[in-house]
C-alpha cells in the first residue's frame, strides 16, 4: 500500500504542478497532467469553443469587409461613369466652341472681303456719278455732238452695269 501511496501523492503533485505551471491550459504545453486536468474540466471544448468563436467573428468581419469593398467598388464604378460622362459633354461643348470660332473666323474673313469689295463699289460708284457730272456739264454746255452724247450715255450705262452686277 506504501506504493499506491507514494504514487497516488506522485500522480497529485504532478497534477498540481501542471496547473500551476500552466494557467492558460494550453494542451500544447500542459503535459500529461494538463491534458488530463484539461479534458477532466472541459478547458479543451472551451478553448476548442473560443477558438469558432473567434474564426466566426473574424469570417463575419471578413465578409462585412467584403460587402463593403463590393459597395465601394460599385460607387468607384458610379463615379468613373459619371467622370467619363462628364468629359464625353467636355469634348463635345469643345467640339462646338472650336466651331463656333471656325464659323467667326469665317465671318472676319467674310467681312474683310465684304468691306474690300464695298470699298471698291464704293470707288467705281463714285467715279460713275463724276463720269455723269462731266457727262452732264459737257451735255448743258453744248461741246458734244448728238451722237457723241449717245455714246457716252450709253458708256455709262454699260458702266452702270458692270457696277451693279458686282
Amino acid at each position: 500500500m506504501t506504493t499506491a501511496r507514494i504514487l497516488g501523492f506522485f500522480l497529485g503533485a504532478l497534477a498540481l504542478a501542471g496547473c500551476a505551471t500552466d494557467p492558460s491550459n494550453d494542451p500544447h504545453s500542459g503535459g500529461l497532467a494538463g491534458g488530463i486536468r484539461g479534458l477532466a474540466a472541459g478547458d479543451y471544448e472551451q478553448r476548442q469553443q473560443d477558438l469558432q468563436q473567434q474564426r466566426d467573428q473574424t469570417l463575419d468581419e471578413l465578409r462585412a469587409l467584403r460587402s463593403e469593398s463590393a459597395a465601394l467598388e460599385g460607387e468607384r464604378q458610379m463615379k468613373a461613369d459619371e467622370v467619363a460622362a462628364q468629359q464625353r459633354q467636355l469634348a463635345t461643348l469643345k467640339a462646338r466652341n472650336q466651331e463656333l470660332a471656325q464659323r467667326i473666323e469665317q465671318l472676319r474673313r467674310s467681312k474683310s472681303t465684304t468691306e474690300q469689295h464695298t470699298a471698291a463699289l464704293r470707288r467705281q460708284q463714285q467715279q460713275l456719278t463724276r463720269n455723269i457730272q462731266q457727262f452732264e456739264t459737257e451735255l448743258d454746255s453744248g461741246k458734244l455732238s448728238t451722237t457723241q452724247a449717245e455714246n457716252r450715255r450709253l458708256s455709262l450705262e454699260r458702266q452702270y452695269d458692270s457696277i451693279k452686277n458686282l
